[in-house]
C-alpha cells in the first residue's frame, strides 16, 4: 500500500474536448484510493487555475478523500522541502503561481 503520491504540474488539456483526457477523474480517484493506505497523502502542484478547480471539485464529492485544510495558505506554499520543478519555474516566468494541495485517503 502507498503511503504518499506525488501528482506535480500534469498536463492540464487545456481544451474542452481534451479535458477527459486529464489525470484526475473520478475513476483515476478511485483507484488511487485502492492502492493508498487510510490518510496516505496525495500532493498535487498546478500553476493552472481550472485544473486545480477540476482537481477540487472531483476530490470534494469523492467518498475516498478529504481535504484537511485550515486557511488559504494552506495550498498557496508549497510542502517542506520542495524543490522547483521547471514547469513550475516557467510558470512563474511568466506570472502564474502554483497551488500546493494536499489531500488524504480516507479509506
Amino acid at each position: 500500500m502507498l503511503g504518499r503520491v506525488f501528482l506535480f504540474f500534469p498536463d492540464p488539456w487545456p481544451k474542452r474536448r481534451q479535458r477527459k483526457r486529464r489525470f484526475v477523474s473520478d475513476e483515476n480517484l478511485a483507484t488511487l484510493a485502492q492502492v493508498m493506505r487510510s490518510g496516505a497523502e496525495l500532493r498535487f502542484a498546478t500553476d493552472i487555475d481550472d485544473y486545480a478547480g477540476w482537481t477540487l471539485a472531483r476530490i470534494l464529492r469523492s467518498p475516498d478523500f478529504v481535504w484537511p485544510t485550515d486557511q488559504s495558505a494552506d495550498w498557496t506554499r508549497p510542502w517542506e522541502g520542495w524543490r522547483e520543478t521547471r514547469y513550475e519555474k516557467k510558470a512563474r516566468e511568466v506570472g502564474r503561481r502554483a497551488v500546493y494541495l494536499t489531500f488524504r485517503a480516507s479509506r
